[in-house]
């Protein structure tokens, strides 16, 4: 879906830039904006939705979570020291 917004917006550019009445230009400018700004924001979409983390954990995530909030820290100082 993107490319195809990034097509629209080139085709926008190319209207514009090719246009011989007030009408086309308009229509060119248009597109170009529109697609431009729809652009941004689905390259940007696909760029946060690759680099996110799956919302919910699995039961084997949660168990490995647990176990490792119970299981002391190995360089943890003890209370026996004194």
């Amino acid at each position: 879906m993107r490319w195809l917004l990034l097509a629209l917006t080139v085709f926008g550019l190319l209207l514009a830039l090719s246009a011989h009445t007030p009408a086309r230009l308009g229509l060119g400018l248009a597109l170009l904006l529109l697609g431009a700004l729809a652009s941004v924001f689905a390259f940007a979409q696909a760029r946060i939705a690759d680099r996110s983390r799956d919302e919910q954990l699995s039961d084997q995530q949660i168990a490995a979570l647990k176990a490792s909030l119970k299981s002391p820290a190995h360089g943890a100082p003890s209370d026996d020291s004194a």
